[in-house]
């Protein structure tokens, strides 16, 4: 365990923008060979699409675990909230009335979802973190 949280000190906490550029063009490069190598794979296409709404379903739940954890939501505004929950049940409703593929309706409940718990938290929490 020791070395778990050593190796994170050093790589993660102790990384510089150069290293994050080294990171981020490496991921783009195998991504890249690897979409270049399986173009034609349909599994490998239907794949990528997933990882990627699930990873955009998911943009908001930082946020939410944030206010959980310190039991406010200061800096955010009902309004806020209420536009993300709007966008996000109006992009879901519009890939349910078109029959989009099941992933982009699997996403969009997800992110209202989300949108949901965070609107709860924004009016039952009092503004000022609790310490």
């Amino acid at each position: 365990a020791e070395f778990g949280k050593q190796w994170y000190q050093r790589r993660v906490r102790g990384s510089t923008f150069p290293d994050y550029l080294l990171c981020v063009a490496s991921m783009i490069g195998v991504a890249g060979l690897l979409t270049f190598a399986f173009v034609d794979s349909p599994i490998y296409i239907e794949t990528i699409g997933t990882l990627s709404l699930c990873t955009e379903a998911t943009l908001a739940l930082p946020q939410l675990l944030k206010n959980f954890s310190s039991g406010s939501t200061q800096g955010m505004s009902v309004k806020m909230v209420m536009l993300w929950f709007l966008g996000d049940s109006f992009k879901t409703l519009y890939f349910f009335v078109r029959g989009a593929p099941y992933q982009f309706l699997l996403c969009g409940s997800i992110q209202t979802l989300v949108d949901i718990l965070i609107f709860y938290q924004v009016l039952t929490y009092d503004s000022p973190p609790k310490h």
